[in-house]
C-alpha cells in the first residue's frame, strides 16, 4: 500500500508539470497569435501605400519614380515574414518542454530517494 501512495504523489506532482507546460504553451500561442496580426496588418498596409503609389504613377512610365514605385509594389505582394514571432513560439515551447522534463526528473529522484528511505528504514526494524 505505502508504494501506491509514493505512485500517487509522483502521479499528481506529473500532472500538475503537465498543466504548467500546456499553460506556458497555451501562452505562447497567444503571444504568437497577437504577433501574427500585428505583422499582418502591417504588411497590409505596407502593401496598400505601394499600390497607391503605384497606381498613381504607373501611367507615366517616364516618371523618375517609375522604377522605384514599381519595385516597391513588387515587393509588396510578397507574402509578410513572420519569422520572428515563429522562433519566439519555438523558443517558449522549447523553454516550456525543458522545464516539464527537469520537473519531471526531479520528482523521479525524489520518489526514488524516498523508496531507497524507506527500504532502509524497514531493513533496520
Amino acid at each position: 500500500m505505502p508504494d501506491e501512495y509514493r505512485r500517487d504523489s509522483f502521479l499528481t506532482g506529473k500532472a500538475a508539470a503537465e498543466a504548467r507546460r500546456q499553460e506556458a504553451i497555451r501562452e505562447a500561442h497567444e503571444v504568437f497569435g497577437k504577433a501574427h496580426l500585428v505583422e499582418k496588418a502591417r504588411h497590409a498596409a505596407a502593401y496598400e501605400r505601394a499600390s497607391a503609389r503605384w497606381d498613381a504613377i504607373k501611367m507615366n512610365p517616364k516618371s523618375e519614380r517609375y522604377e522605384e514605385a514599381w519595385w516597391a509594389f513588387q515587393l509588396a505582394k510578397q507574402p509578410p515574414n513572420h519569422n520572428k514571432a515563429r522562433g519566439e513560439l519555438d523558443r517558449a515551447i522549447k523553454a516550456a518542454d525543458e522545464a516539464y522534463h527537469a520537473e519531471l526528473a526531479c520528482l523521479g529522484r525524489s520518489t526514488a530517494l524516498e523508496f531507497l528511505e524507506r527500504q532502509e528504514t524497514m531493513a533496520g526494524l
